[in-house]
């Protein structure tokens, strides 16, 4: 579950940081056939370069929740399972089996014998439990809780159990043993997350294909780790990521050759490939959510109101569902992005102004709040999430029901830093699933997750997720979805959109670059092919 940025703040890219585009000899290949690495001249690969937006990486798998870290910590870290950039589904990487008791308790995974870290060091069963210990202890680390399902896990982060009483025991150099509270068929999807990868003692030691050679303020150079198990089939000696600002800059750059794949800003209308344009809709959905008062400063200038459903369904009866879904490319109405098997939730496509009325006056009935008092509802978002149209259509529609919305644009650079400590009630967020799973969006509400941003906590919801843990995998999905319709009932989430992610990069010249939900791009499996010759622009005298 990752935290995307949906309008970056870009930096100037200088011309010393760019290579010359290199060519080479014409060459044949059948239609839809890739050509293989080792096809290719050696001097073809020696660098790669990115352009992403600016943003200083946090370069520990364990305490980041960004997507844009996790595409140059894939090539850093590597857990025991990866996933496919093709179908999403996990594969193996520094594990090479595994064996699951009867009773689904117990995993027995066996390591790579040529597993290692990019000093020399052997990666062993030891150092695989030290690295998720270390995970758990931090309190910084947001992914820990989703090792809960661990014997001893949550006890041991929350600081009441010593570390070996966590069911984790390298029971011999190449085989960790993993103890669960109860069945967890999903483990190796969680696995493949960021945060599970292998981390050494040393930061600056690292498990994955590439090991960080160079970084300054705008620029991170990766080189190839020598000591990868799999380096005969990682092709490219160097990937630079280099970070811009500058639209027109990055468009050009790309239009010569100099760059190879562009995450950040361009000018479309200069592109001169119009293929090179990748867009596609990710598993994930952008929303906004209801922080709860145990989460705000205590000196909080906000209203408690917003703790009680009934205050918070008033909102989502009045708010401007349809002129608000309009603005996105693909509206959302629920929370979990839809899944094959996942059952049908009825989300929110429609405003009724009586009902909002009606939720209203009865919520103030209860809470004997007097109907004529003014109630605020500050709200933090994204810079460019919403215009003054937007934003004047939000308040002329709460309006009525005694609201006094005021709405704070937080620089998106700045935002997800600035959501702990906010003194809001309503947030926005986009959110990535990490795995194709319901969970990867409900353990954002869970009571005890680390993930909890909100403070929400339902005793009701927490059971349905304990439940399909052990359900099989139909009567877990309606569990799940359950629990979505409690979150969506409690009037905790405002679903806005489907993320899309958009890339420039040229398949035709670039290979191991797949299309995917996820928008994950493994920097092991990328290599430049060679660019074809156009021998019929050649200016015949």
């Amino acid at each position: 579950m990752i935290k995307t940025i949906k309008k970056y703040a870009f930096a100037f890219l200088a011309l010393s940081f760019l290579l010359a585009p290199v060519f080479s000899q014409e060459f044949e290949e059948s239609q839809n056939q890739e050509v293989m690495p080792d096809a290719l001249p050696q001097e073809l690969q020696q660098n790669f370069i990115i352009v992403e937006a600016v943003r200083q990486h946090e370069l520990n798998p364990q305490i980041t929740n960004y997507s844009s870290d996790s595409q140059i910590l894939n090539g850093l870290y590597e857990g025991l399972f990866t996933l496919s950039p093709v179908s999403l589904e996990p594969q193996y990487a520094i594990a090479k089996e595994f064996k699951i008791s009867r009773d689904k308790k117990r995993w027995s995974i066996t390591l790579r014998d040529d597993a290692f870290f990019s000093n020399g060091e052997k990666i062993t069963a030891e150092a695989v439990r030290d690295s998720w210990l270390r995970m758990l202890a931090n309190p910084a680390s947001p992914y820990s809780s989703l090792f809960d399902i661990v014997r001893g896990a949550e006890a041991f982060r929350n600081g009441l159990a010593d570390f070996s009483q966590v069911g984790i025991y390298a029971t011999s150099e190449n085989v960790l043993s993993i103890y669960l509270n109860s069945p967890a068929n999903y483990l190796p999807k969680i696995l493949c997350h960021t945060a599970f990868s292998i981390t050494h003692s040393d930061p600056e030691v690292y498990s994955g294909p590439y090991e960080l050679e160079i970084f300054t303020e705008r620029k991170y150079i990766l080189k190839k780790n020598p000591y990868y198990w799999d380096k005969d089939n990682v092709t490219l000696e160097r990937i630079t990521f280099l970070q811009s600002e500058n639209a027109e800059d990055n468009t050009y750059y790309f239009n010569t050759g100099a760059v190879d794949w562009i995450t950040a800003n361009v000018n479309q209308q200069k592109l001169l490939d119009l293929n090179a344009f990748q867009l596609n809709a990710t598993f994930g959905t952008g929303f906004l959510y209801f922080k709860m008062s145990s989460r705000k400063p205590a000196e909080s200038k906000c209203s408690k109101v917003w703790d009680y459903p009934e205050f918070r369904n008033a909102i989502l009866e009045a708010f401007p569902w349809n002129e608000i879904h309009k603005k996105y490319l693909i509206p959302a109405t629920t929370l979990v992005y839809p899944l094959a098997g996942y059952p049908q939730i009825d989300g929110f496509d429609y405003t009724d102004e009586i009902e909002a009325s009606m939720k209203m006056q009865d919520a103030r009935t209860k809470y004997q709040i007097p109907q004529e008092e003014i109630i605020p509802l500050y709200m933090h978002v994204f810079e460019n999430e919403f215009t003054e149209e937007d934003e004047k259509l939000i308040r002329d529609s709460l309006e009525p029901l005694g609201i006094s919305v005021q709405i704070s644009k937080i620089p998106s650079y700045l935002y997800y830093s600035t959501i702990d400590t906010a003194d809001a009630d309503l947030l926005v967020t986009s959110w990535i699933g990490d795995f194709a799973d319901p969970l990867a969006f409900l353990e954002l509400f869970r009571g005890a997750s680390t993930m909890n941003e909100s403070g929400w906590k339902n005793a009701e919801f927490d059971a349905l997720l304990e439940q399909a843990a052990t359900a099989g995998e139909s009567e877990r999905l309606n569990l799940l979805g359950q629990a979505e319709n409690i979150l969506l009932d409690e009037g905790m989430v405002l679903p806005l959109y489907r993320s899309v992610s958009s890339s420039i990069i040229d398949l035709e010249e670039v290979g191991g670059w797949y299309v995917n939900a996820f928008d994950v791009h493994p920097l092991k499996y990328l290599y430049k092919k060679q660019p074809k010759y156009n021998s019929s622009n050649i200016v015949k005298l």
